[in-house]
């Protein structure tokens, strides 16, 4: 597909459909279930802070690349799931902004992305996170990894 023009605020910005981008925090499951008590609560605040890597996402049909922490070829990819898990629940994608719970956990919009790896633990995404609002980017950062692993197919 052609790349296409988007006007974004005041300004224009091309994107090529077939390629994603945007900040990402990530952790696995292990990692998260890891975070000491002092990481669990100051991440009440921040939930970036649960997460021990970051960087930005670059998704394409060639490969995921989460910064400089990892890479997955599509083919190690075995499904993306967008859902929240007993390490990163609903309560902890809710979070607090100076005394009020943010809009994280209202319906689906602070649940992560789950990356399930053919060879190794899943990974837990936060795409494009906003920590005013505890919203976050996955929606659109679902859809480009699902064209991604349905490029293998």
């Amino acid at each position: 597909m052609p790349p296409v023009r988007q006007r974004i605020g005041s300004r224009d910005r091309i994107t090529d459909p077939d390629r994603f981008r945007d900040s990402v925090c990530a952790a696995t499951l292990s990692e998260l279930t890891a975070a000491g008590s002092l990481r669990r609560l100051v991440a009440l605040a921040d939930q970036r802070m649960r997460f021990p890597h970051r960087g930005e996402i670059r998704v394409s049909e060639q490969t995921v690349e989460l910064g400089d922490w990892t890479q997955i070829d599509p083919g190690g990819l075995v499904r993306v799931t967008r859902e929240y898990v007993p390490s990163y629940g609903r309560i902890a994608a809710w979070g607090v902004r100076g005394g009020f719970p943010s809009l994280g956990a209202a319906g689906g919009a602070g649940a992560p992305l789950v990356l399930h790896r053919r060879d190794d633990e899943p990974v837990v995404v936060l795409v494009g996170f906003r920590p005013v609002t505890g919203r976050n980017n996955n929606a659109a950062a679902f859809a480009a990894l699902q064209r991604c692993t349905a490029s293998i197919d």
